[in-house]
């Protein structure tokens, strides 16, 4: 390795034989020996490395050197320093890391975080998997400095992130760091979350991976400008896209109705959205990632301009890098939810303490559970000396109230403990608790209670609750939008609407801040106009290089002229200060100063070929463009946090009305998203509905420095938070468990909790089935029982066993059920589900008291497509955004059709209740897989949504011979058998006829056999006439309970016959219209012996008209002839007389 240094042997063999070393199995003390022998003494290295800062190494040798350094850094069996100090060199480190090659830059990453440890960190190879630092460019043990949008580098890196499992929490040696280490890894599990979806969709866009891409795709783009707003209505600064034309749904439009298409059309209002995630690609490698701001005016622009706004300086510096030489722009829409994640994970890099960490962290068994500041001995006093005591008058609710043991047990627990966790199984009144509990606290206390759920459709129905518990409205404040219409006045855009007046002093400020915002946002522009000019001069060149390469510099140094004389080179031209370092960029010499001693001095430099001075120019170029940008993102930053301290300023005006309410309600979501405004409102009480099923995440950033006491009421042995990672969830089981909520974390270590224990949702049949299979302990309430039957079927809980195959729904992916890339659907059990529910509506049941419940979203597509010929689907709205996702929901028809059906998955039903659930369980193979439908949590959510009848349609073996999960649904199906519910078929009844049941086994049979929803009878019953029976097969009599008999509002329409009243015809009528007062065949005789006779004197006038017409026209012409008869005659007399004149003179002179 020594005896050969020339450049061909460096990127070759020498390269060949340490690529090979640094893959080989061999390890440790092995490996050190023979690297150390290669590198010490340092003959090799030396020009090894010479040859990497001077840019002679091929990419693979690049490659190489980058490894070995950093393993060279690595070594713990001897000293580094001297590997350190070369690693520090700006000309090995800024080169590595600003390398083309994916590789190289991480391992530049790598050596980067090495030497900011300062050799105090673990630097034993296989500890990098566990640590953070190093692995990309957003890699950093401090979490708060990783950008929450991945960089380019992150999204194209292969390394595991550093995660760490749950059970660090119970450590006791990292009690010291507890604290920071839970928020450290509370973020990074959060968003290695989010980074799986995303990583998904982006390698979508780039072809890397099959998929469908959702999202817009636009080429041809370029930079043109910077965006801040219009001058009234600042924003952060984004980068103005030009698109390279015109979108083809715009073309032909003119300008306004270019605006209105993304006003008021939807499908301009859905394109392009505001906030959207978006990825800026240059050819072919991501740049980077960002928003759009949606900017109506400038989308309707021709072409259309995009407003891209990009956070972090990593990923914003390299983009705008890219920018200045990348050739093929394109911009890709990502429909990714980043929008759930990214409020969260901010919260979390604000967090420096953890409010009521002795309970969230700290708790063991044994520890004295600590009271809350204020307890409101006005209640807990009295209900703990007579539990039965009416809270009416102590409540002044509209209604009487008396608690079971339970529900006082729980009430107990939320006003005298300072952490709460109150488990109310399904159907026992969670929420009654939860409004009781806020009733108390805002009328014998002056607190401010933060109410967080994890819907807006959950928040709603809450703060309905305590509206309708005696809560006054104006008292309320609604967080986020897509509230009820019954509930638009508690939102807190009003508040903004209505404002506070501002003094001189506050108007003072804020125009200072808009002055200091316009002075930052001029320099932004000034910096991105220079990003956008032609190359660096010459000039530039000079002037970067006297600081950064000194030594080239000396060397193209024009010396100054004697004597006040002036050098003048070829054709007169005057030699200015940057003719030498022109000569060298084009390969020349030194000219007439190539014999000046500073330039013999730089015989190395003068010497080189001109291909190294074309790389060394570029590395000038480049190191200038980076200022350059670095400039242009500090201007940008400064310009951004003065527009956030303008919001801060104006938000102050909404702190201040906020500090008057005394319920602050909101999403998980929300509760991050708005953090800073309800933490100003400084809420004591923290109150979480449905706790079980919410990310710890999302609990922890609800909390604020003031929050002395918080209430979790939720159920643990419900589905759990929702993620994206399979690899992440309890049911992988690796230790991670991102959805463990914190309400079944602290009831798994120990934290006491009390249980809600009397249900008022399932009838008895019901309820058996989850107190067998999860809650022993659960009471059926009075109201529960004795209910009527469902009419029309043999039982009130049926499970239809049948053995019909499942197939794929490739075009979804169901991420929960074990990360799986398809979705799962079943043709027969969506036609039986058809027949069903038409047999249930049959039977007088209306679609608001029927649901359809699936666990997956193949199954959910499949049967949407096929119910909504017949009815209108209602989705779920969770359903709805995972199926729009897929691409597999369009807009309904505005004009709805039939009737409506609820459709969910049931995962999206947690929460819900239906009078009848109908469900089709899907899985139906050979292998007898079931997916995640093994979970027991699942199972329970499924079963308890059901108040009256609960149908399932599965295949029981498939699902007893799961190898996992098989117990599971044995001892549900073997409750099923002992009760009598399990048929091979759907098991109906005529409600008519008793006697009359039989089984549908498949989807024709409901035709054949009850084709009107009762059986193949005929049914006989005398209709409203109460002379003719119904000619219908058998059906039922009653379209709902306390209805009157269907026959007695039906018209008969049976067909009679008779004589018309003159005798002459046979005339037909339908029983319920009478028998008719006139004869159809007489009145159409008459009416035709009518149009006869009236035609028969048409032709008569017409023949009439023609003969006077006739008779006129014989007149005319006779008298015609008669005046030219007469004219003739005239004119004969005429002549004759003219004649007579001419003769008679000639008579005269004969005479003479």
């Amino acid at each position: 390795m020594r005896s050969d240094l020339r450049t061909e042997f460096l990127n070759g063999l020498a390269s060949n034989v340490l690529e090979f070393l640094l893959r080989a199995e061999m390890g440790g003390d092995v490996l050190n020996s023979v690297i150390v022998n290669i590198v010490d003494p340092p003959i090799f290295w030396n020009e090894f490395h010479r040859a990497f800062e001077n840019g002679t190494l091929n990419e693979r040798a690049q490659r190489v050197f980058a490894k070995v350094l950093s393993y060279l850094l690595r070594m713990t069996s001897r000293d580094t320093t001297t590997y350190r100090n070369l690693a520090s060199r700006p000309s090995i480190l800024d080169k590595i890391i600003n390398s083309d090659q994916q590789e190289v830059r991480e391992e530049g990453y790598l050596i980067k975080h090495i030497l900011s440890t300062n050799g105090v960190a673990s630097t034993n190879m296989a500890d990098f998997d566990f640590v953070p630092g190093g692995r990309h460019d957003n890699d950093f043990v401090d979490f708060r400095k990783i950008a929450i949008l991945p960089t380019a580098d992150e999204l194209s890196s292969n390394k595991n992130p550093a995660l760490r499992r749950a059970s660090y929490l119970d450590d006791p040696e990292g009690k010291k760091t507890r604290v920071a280490d839970y928020l450290d890894n509370t973020f990074r599990l959060l968003r290695d979350d989010m980074m799986h979806e995303l990583k998904e969709d982006t390698d979508i866009a780039l072809k890397k991976k099959q998929g469908r891409q959702r999202g817009l795709v636009i080429n041809g783009i370029k930079a043109v400008d910077i965006y801040a707003g219009p001058e009234n209505r600042r924003t952060r600064w984004g980068l103005m896209l030009q698109c390279g034309s015109d979108f083809p749904v715009l073309k032909g439009l003119q300008e306004e109705d270019r605006k209105r298409f993304f006003r008021d059309d939807h499908r301009g209002s859905r394109m392009l959205r505001h906030q959207s995630l978006a990825c800026l690609i240059g050819d072919g490698a991501i740049l980077g990632l960002g928003t759009i701001h949606r900017d109506e005016e400038l989308l309707a622009e021709k072409p259309p301009i995009i407003v891209f706004q990009m956070e972090g300086q990593i990923s914003l510096s390299k983009a705008l890098l890219q920018l200045k030489t990348t050739k093929h722009l394109r911009f890709i829409q990502i429909d990714c939810a980043v929008f759930a994640f990214e409020p969260v994970l901010k919260a979390l890099k604000r967090m420096r303490v953890l409010p009521l960490s002795e309970e969230i962290l700290f708790w063991e068994d044994g520890n004295e559970i600590a009271s809350p500041p204020v307890v409101v001995t006005r209640i807990t006093g009295p209900l703990t000396r007579n539990p039965s005591i009416d809270l009416t008058p102590l409540l002044q609710t509209p209604n009487t109230i008396t608690l079971d043991s339970s529900q006082v047990t729980s009430l107990l627990a939320g006003l005298e403990q300072r952490v709460s966790l109150i488990q109310g199984p399904p159907g026992t009144g969670k929420s009654f608790i939860g409004a009781l509990l806020a009733k108390a606290l805002h009328m014998y206390t002056s607190q401010t209670i933060l109410v967080v759920c994890y819907t807006n459709h959950a928040l709603d129905q809450f703060l309905e609750d305590l509206i309708g518990i005696g809560i006054p409205r104006e008292d309320i404040v609604r967080f986020g939008s897509r509230a009820k219409p019954a509930l638009e006045d508690l939102g807190v855009h009003n508040l903004r609407r209505q404002g506070a007046r501002r003094s001189e002093t506050e108007w003072a400020v804020i125009d200072e801040m808009k002055d200091n915002a316009s002075l930052r946002l001029s320099k932004l522009q000034v910096s991105f106009t220079t990003l956008l000019s032609s190359q660096p001069s010459p000039e530039t060149l000079l002037a970067h290089i006297e600081s950064k390469d000194p030594e080239f510099f000396h060397a193209f140094r024009v010396p100054d002229p004697e004597d006040m004389m002036r050098f003048v080179g070829r054709k007169g031209k005057v030699v200015d200060e940057t003719f030498l370092i022109r000569q060298w960029m084009q390969g020349g010499d030194a000219r007439m100063f190539k014999y000046e001693p500073h330039v013999q001095a730089a015989h190395r430099i003068w010497s080189m070929d001109k291909n190294r001075c074309q790389l060394k120019v570029e590395e000038w170029r480049s190191d200038i463009l980076r200022g350059v940008v670095e400039d242009l993102c500090m201007a940008g930053e400064l310009y951004n946090r003065c527009q956030d301290d303008l919001s801060r300023q104006f938000g102050k005006a909404l702190v201040e009305q906020l500090r008057t309410k005394r319920i602050i309600g909101c999403t998980t979501t929300g509760a991050a998203k708005f953090a800073e405004d309800i933490r100003a409102a400084s809420p004591d009480v923290l109150l979480v509905e449905e706790a079980g099923e919410i990310l710890e995440s999302h609990v922890i950033t609800a909390l604020s420095r003031t929050t002395s006491q918080m209430i979790l009421i939720g159920d643990h042995k419900q589905l759990r938070p929702k993620v994206k990672n399979y690899a992440l969830t309890v049911e992988k089981g690796e230790g991670y468990d991102l959805n463990r909520s914190l309400f079944e974390r602290l009831v798994l270590k120990g934290f006491p909790h009390v249980t809600l224990s009397s249900q008022h949702r399932m009838r008895p049949e019901i309820s058996a089935l989850i107190r067998a299979l999860t809650y022993p302990d659960l009471k059926d309430a009075p109201e529960t029982k004795n209910r009527d039957n469902i009419r029309g079927v043999q039982s009130n809980v049926i499970f239809v066993n049948h053995n019909h195959p499942e197939d794929e729904d490739k075009r979804i992916s169901d991420g929960a059920d074990g990360g799986s890339t398809t979705s799962k659907q079943n043709t027969h059990e969506v036609k039986m589900v058809l027949r069903i529910v038409r047999y249930l509506v049959q039977q007088g049941y209306g679609s608001d008291n029927i649901v359809i419940l699936t666990p997956y979203l193949g199954q959910l597509s499949h049967l949407r497509d096929t119910l909504k010929n017949e009815t209108d689907p209602i989705l779920n709205d969770l359903d709805s955004g995972d199926l729009s996702r897929a691409g597999l929901l369009t807009d309904t028809n505005s004009e709805k059709k039939k009737t409506r059906i609820r459709l969910a998955t049931i995962d999206n039903y947690q929460g819900e209740e239906s009078d009848i659930v109908v469900a089709s369980l899907c899985r139906s193979n050979p292998s007898n897989s079931i997916g995640f439908m093994n979970s027991p949590e699942r199972l329970n959510v499924l079963i308890s949504r059901a108040r009256n009848g609960l149908i399932f349609i599965g295949n029981s073996a498939t699902f007893e011979r799961s190898k996992k999960g098989g117990k599971l649904w044995t001892d549900f199906l073997d409750l099923m058998r002992k009760g009598g519910y399990v048929f091979g078929g759907f098991p109906v009844k005529c409600e008519k006829h008793p006697n009359k049941r039989r089984v549908m086994e498949q989807p024709e049979d409901f035709d054949a056999y009850a084709p009107n929803g009762g059986c193949t009878e005929p049914c006989g019953m005398l209709l409203k006439c109460n002379v003719h029976p119904c000619a219908l097969k058998c059906h039922p009599l009653r379209t709902a309970p306390n209805q009157p008999n269907i026959h007695a509002t039906t018209l008969c329409t049976t067909l009679l016959r008779g004589k018309c009243s003159v005798g002459a015809h046979t005339i037909t009528w339908q029983c319920y219209a009478g028998r008719p007062s006139t004869c159809m065949r007489c009145r159409i005789e008459k009416q035709r012996l009518k149009q006869l006779a009236k035609h028969d004197l048409k032709l008569k006038e017409e023949r009439e008209a023609a003969q006077r017409e006739h008779e006129l026209h014989m007149l005319e012409l006779e008298a015609k002839l008669r005046s030219e008869r007469k004219a003739y005659e005239e004119l004969q007399r005429a002549e004759e007389e003219q004649k007579q004149k001419v003769e008679s003179p000639a008579a005269s002179c004969m005479i003479q």
